[in-house]
Order: C-alpha cells, then sequence, then structure tokens
C-alpha cells in the first residue's frame, strides 16, 4: 500500500512544482520527481524492511526469511541511492537507473503472480505489491521515452 501512495505522492508533488514553477516542462518534472523521490524512497523503504526488519517482511509475503532477503536490500539501496542522485546526475544516469529499477520491480510483480497461481500465496504482502510492481515502472519508462522524443 505505501508503494501506491508514493506513487500518488509523486504525481502530487511533480504537479505542484509544476504549479509554482511554469516555466518548466511537467512532463521533465514529473520524471525527476519520480526518479529522486519514487524510485529513492522506494529503495530506501525497500531495504529497510527486508536488510532490518526482513522477519517481519518476509512473514508478510509468506515468506522464509533467509540471506537473499538481505541481499534483496543491498540491492534495493544501490537502486534508492541512484534515484537520490538523479537530482544532480542527468544525461543517460536516469536511463541507467530506471532500467535495473524497471526490471526489478517487473520482475518481481511476475513472481509474485507465479506465487499466487502456484503456490496459492494470497499474503497481503505477496498480493498488494502486484500494481505497483508494475505501475510505476512502466510510468518511469514511459516518461523516458516520452522525454526522448
Amino acid at each position: 500500500m505505501i508503494y501506491l501512495i508514493l506513487y500518488i505522492l509523486c504525481w502530487a508533488v511533480a504537479g505542484a512544482l509544476y504549479l509554482t514553477h511554469p516555466q518548466g516542462d511537467f512532463l521533465s518534472i514529473a520524471l525527476l520527481v519520480h526518479l529522486v523521490l519514487g524510485v529513492g524512497f522506494f529503495g530506501f523503504f525497500n531495504f529497510v524492511g527486508h536488510f532490518i526488519f526482513s522477519e517481519k517482511v518476509a512473514k508478510k509475503i509468506g515468506w522464509v526469511s533467509n540471506g537473499f532477503q538481505k541481499e534483496l536490500g543491498l540491492v534495493s539501496l544501490g537502486i534508492g541511492i541512484c534515484g537520490v542522485l538523479c537530482y544532480w546526475v542527468r544525461e543517460g544516469f536516469w536511463w541507467a537507473t530506471a532500467i535495473p529499477f524497471s526490471v526489478f520491480l517487473i520482475g518481481a510483480g511476475i513472481l509474485h503472480i507465479v506465487e499466487i497461481v502456484r503456490d496459492k500465496n494470497y499474503n497481503p504482502g505477496n498480493v498488494y505489491i502486484i500494481l505497483p510492481d508494475f505501475l510505476m515502472p512502466l510510468t518511469l519508462l514511459g516518461l523516458l521515452l516520452v522525454e526522448c522524443l
């Protein structure tokens, strides 16, 4: 649920920034907000959950916590740092941040669906994450593509 709230918050922040800086391009502002706030917060929040509170998060998803979950947390931290760095580093760095983030989330979304179908895993942490797993990266990649045109 937190990631859906984050997604909506990114659009709201982009709208507020555009209203206060109307000389800017809304899509560019939205892209920057989705990278810095969306990817950045996602990475740090995912790190805290999977690395620090791994037992609790694993239980919500229907997993058994293990070392791989800690690795997932560290990868998320790296992605989150890249998201925040997008504020200062532009050019191809935005694509270099969006691609691993998007592959990670879309892949995770597919795996969550597989767990529902194959294992009947309807735990809230496995089900409620599916929409943002697809929505966040598709929005980000769409904004990047429009920005390139």
